[in-house]
């Protein structure tokens, strides 16, 4: 007995799930790479309007403001989810748990961005197209591949039950650190801050390290490769961006910032 069929569905025989697998993993993975690399999606603090005027000028034609690039990025992915609940069969738990943790996730998501998020700047309008597609793509995939799953066999060791308290810790980390960035800015403020204050003390991105832990708990529920690969996949974007988060905040406040402070990982990275 393999690893795998201890712990993951077999793979449903379908080209499209194993391609979409793999683009996932490596996409996300070279995007992570990117990131670290000085080439940032350009929202929230790497929104840069530097450049030549001709240049600023196109950027300026181009940008929307963050709070409704935010809702481009989540609000299709809600809806899928809702579509998924109206339209599908549930012959399983497993399954409507999956529809149902992906929809709670995106209405959260769109809930922070109108009641909890303050935003100062801008993104460009094509980082927030392609990140909205991405998800909403990965989120109907996720559905239909457990959806497909659903006739066979079960993994060795059943994770559902495991893979919701591990969401629901992720998503509370994950909100209680969004809540402390919230409060960072009073009415009008437009700086960035130093955050303090839960894990912020050990790792400048403790909203990404528990949005993580969700990931690694919605795998759990779903126990399919797909939902692996894309959560392998988040995890390396995540910690670009981190790490790219990290960079900016030392260059931005030099010696006021904690060089003992990780990107993503407390004490490690």
């Amino acid at each position: 007995m393999s690893i795998f069929s201890l712990f993951l569905f077999p793979s449903p025989p379908s080209l499209f799930i194993a391609a979409m697998s793999v683009l996932n993993l490596l996409s996300l993975t070279i995007s992570g790479y990117m990131e670290m690399n000085g080439k940032q999606k350009q929202y929230a603090k790497f929104f840069d309007a530097a450049g030549s005027s001709k240049k600023s000028k196109n950027k300026e034609n181009r940008k929307m403001l963050s709070r409704n690039g935010m809702l481009v990025f989540y609000t299709p992915s809600f809806v899928v989810g809702l579509a998924a609940l109206a339209i599908l069969p549930r012959q399983d738990l497993r399954f409507s748990m999956v529809q149902y943790v992906l929809t709670v996730h995106f209405l959260k998501r769109i809930l922070e961005v109108l009641f909890v998020y303050k935003f100062s700047g801008f993104m460009m309008v094509d980082d927030a197209i392609t990140i909205g597609v991405s998800y909403c793509v990965s989120t109907a995939t996720m559905i239909y591949a457990q959806y497909l799953s659903q006739e066979l066999p079960e993994a060795s060791v059943d994770l559902k039950y495991v893979g919701i308290a591990v969401f629901l810790i992720g998503m509370t980390g994950n909100f209680y650190h969004h809540y402390i960035l919230s409060n960072l800015r009073k009415k009008g403020d437009r700086e960035y801050k130093i955050p303090k204050g839960g894990l912020f003390d050990l790792i400048i991105c403790p909203h990404y390290f528990f949005e993580i832990i969700a990931f690694i708990g919605l795998s759990c529920i779903s126990q399919t490769m797909f939902m692996l690969c894309f959560t392998l996949g988040t995890m390396f974007l995540l910690m670009g961006r981190s790490h790219a988060t990290r960079e900016w905040y030392v260059l931005k406040f030099g010696e006021k910032f904690r060089k003992d402070t990780k990107a993503i990982i407390p004490y490690l990275f």
